[in-house]
């Protein structure tokens, strides 16, 4: 296939990475990849030993979009919709998934590439990156539930004012508008961020995605209180120690 989608994870620090690599289109997504993408995030979402998803593209850029070489044969008519179900059975998995998923962001992050982004819980900028919706300068409708993504991240005003210019956004601008999260002058600085968040409680970030979501019941919140990690966390602060947190 064109280009690929996959996964490293790291045991020691139990951050998983997923890669985009299409380099000679400059991670530009293939329809298999979207695919691809799909099942990676879906095989991480069951994995206990993941505490952090990131999600970060090849050779120092993130994604340039959808590879707009199939739009000929896939977004015709009415077959748009079905290219549209396929990419977003992709971009409603990171919400869904128990630990936080954050879009590292280097260089280009075009059209679809943007779509990604907005899918994750959290995205990390690089001082390098450049965030375009260049939709109208090619004629095509941004995906709905991409659009609607846009929008609660950054506001109805933004979110149109992106698509109506197709400007180019830099990595402070877009922490500016609530694109992205905040900025970084490396990309090593962000992975040391990532195995920051690592080593804290996952049941406790878990819960904190899943009752913003609704998704938390109140038998799942008293567990919580009762973990092996929360009687830790309590152990650790009394004796004046970093918590050693193992996710029971």
């Amino acid at each position: 296939m064109q280009g690929n989608v996959f996964a490293e994870v790291d045991a020691g620090t139990k951050v998983a990475t997923v890669w985009i690599d299409n380099p000679e289109r400059v991670n530009a997504m293939s329809i298999q990849m979207w695919e691809r993408l799909a099942e990676v995030l879906g095989a991480l979402a069951q994995d206990r030993d993941v505490w952090v998803v990131a999600i970060r593209g090849v050779n120092g850029n993130f994604c340039a979009g959808a590879d707009l070489s199939e739009f000929g044969d896939h977004r015709q008519g009415a077959d748009t919709f079905v290219y549209d179900q396929r990419t977003e059975s992709a971009l409603v998995i990171p919400r869904q998934m128990p630990m936080p998923v954050v879009a590292v962001v280097e260089g280009y992050c075009l059209g679809g590439g943007v779509s990604i982004a907005v899918a994750c819980d959290i995205v990390y900028a690089v001082e390098d990156a450049r965030f375009q919706i260049p939709a109208a300068k090619v004629g095509t409708a941004y995906p709905d539930g991409a659009l609607h993504r846009l929008r609660d991240r950054v506001g109805y005003a933004n979110a149109l004012e992106l698509i109506a210019t197709a400007r180019r956004v830099t990595a402070v601008d877009a922490v500016a508008l609530g694109l992205a999260t905040q900025t970084f002058a490396s990309s090593e600085e962000v992975v040391d961020q990532l195995r920051r968040i690592a080593t804290l409680a996952p049941r406790s970030i878990a819960a904190a995605k899943a009752s913003m979501d609704g998704r938390i019941s109140e038998d799942e919140r008293i567990a919580i209180f009762s973990s092996q990690d929360y009687q830790e966390g309590l152990r650790a602060f009394a004796e004046r120690r970093s918590p050693r947190f193992t996710g029971l």
